[in-house]
């Protein structure tokens, strides 16, 4: 259970105080609490980390607050491609062995996580699947 994210994030508030960045700092801040809310005060692994973090980012997006999204991105995972994607799926992904092809969407997220959405990997499936 990595919980990288939330680590760089409590290592984030405390570089921020001694540059005296008191945006970041307080951001962070707001972002930890976020994590702590979900963890129940636990460390949240990275998988769910991510969960929140794209959620607060949908509202800097919505609120067109440039300095937040940008934050979010150093700790948001670059996810794939849909070609990156299609390409791990045909090597790894045996659809015989499935009872249905969609149930290979499970098996991919599961494998992959927060780098490949499930949204993504849908269409994916979908486009080998249909041709």
């Amino acid at each position: 259970m990595s919980t990288t994210i939330f680590d760089g994030i409590k290592k984030e508030i405390i570089e921020a105080m001694k540059r005296g960045d008191t945006a970041s700092r307080d951001f962070a801040r707001v972002v930890k609490s976020e994590l702590d809310r979900k963890g129940d005060g636990r460390p949240l692994p990275d998988t769910d980390a991510v969960k929140v973090l794209k959620a607060l980012r949908v509202t800097a997006e919505e609120n067109q607050n440039t300095f937040e999204i940008a934050f979010l991105d150093k700790y948001l995972p670059q996810e794939m491609s849909e070609a990156e994607i299609e390409a791990w799926v045909r090597v790894n992904v045996d659809f015989a062995s499935l009872k249905s092809p969609l149930a290979a969407i499970g098996v991919v997220t599961r494998a992959l996580g927060p780098v490949a959405p499930g949204d993504r990997v849908k269409r994916v499936i979908e486009k080998i699947v249909h041709g």
